[in-house]
């Protein structure tokens, strides 16, 4: 009877341990589904309001006015539009209040892993200083800035050299003229309010230094340069920047000025 009882527990608990075994089991496969479909969503997102924008982004000079237009009644903070040839950046611009704004949300202000393409909040929105710096998170999948990657490869840097700035008013042709590594906490490449020559010379100075790649004739204080921001792969605080030179604007007639 004893051995009879002892069975009866010993199967009782290897029913419970099995039952446990399987639960345990069957939740690491609902939480790596949902991971995966976390993942799937957080690489989509970018994509889809992108898709939802496309059609505001200006094809030529006569759609400009009338984009631009379409693009801050739906939200004021935009600012211009971004596109470098032979990538996947492609994006509208936004500035906010701070720089911290528009990191987890997008272009139409709803909340967003994947953030916006942002200006410097201390940068000027018409694209005036000799220096501004734009910001976008590295994402997988080529999404945002993910992009900027491919230019510390020599070859795609020398065969990869123009993309267009949309603003208000205005289109400014791009070449992109280096590729640099740096530090989040760089004194210099995130500081926008360069005004006397000698501070513009020394900023030039401190882009070569940092330059993993280069091109064409050396900067000077007479060039307007834009730089493209995002985090660099396997180091907190590491990043890389696509300095870019405007080397054509066309005024376009009839947009209105901020």
């Amino acid at each position: 009877m004893e051995r009879k009882a002892e069975y009866c527990l010993t199967q009782i608990f290897h029913y419970l341990v099995n039952s446990l075994a399987a639960i345990v089991f069957f939740c690491c496969i609902a939480y790596s589904g949902y991971a995966l479909w976390d993942n799937w969503s957080i690489l989509k997102e970018p994509d889809q309001v992108r898709e939802d924008l496309i059609r505001y982004k200006p094809a030529n000079e006569e759609e400009l006015s009338y984009s631009f237009q379409e693009l801050k009644a739906m939200n004021p903070d935009v600012c211009g539009w971004l596109t470098l040839d032979h990538t996947k950046i492609d994006y509208p611009v936004v500035q906010g209040t701070d720089n911290f704004e528009y990191l987890e949300k997008d272009v139409l202000g709803n909340p967003s892993v994947a953030g916006s393409i942002f200006l410097d909040a201390k940068s000027d929105r018409n694209f005036h200083d000799f220096y501004t710096v734009i910001m976008g998170h590295h994402m997988q999948g080529r999404k945002m800035f993910g992009d900027i990657d491919l230019y510390t490869d020599a070859s795609f840097f020398e065969k990869n050299t123009t993309g267009t700035l949309y603003v208000e008013g205005r289109i400014l042709k791009l070449e992109t003229v280096a590729i640099l590594k740096a530090d989040a906490y760089d004194k210099y490449v995130y500081r926008t309010d360069w005004k006397e020559k000698e501070e513009k010379e020394e900023l030039i100075r401190h882009i070569y230094e940092l330059a993993v790649h280069t091109r064409g004739q050396r900067l000077t204080v007479e060039d307007q340069m834009i730089a493209l921001s995002t985090c660099s792969s396997g180091n907190t605080n590491g990043r890389h920047l696509l300095i870019c030179k405007v080397i054509k604007e066309n005024t376009v007639e009839g947009s209105e000025k901020e």
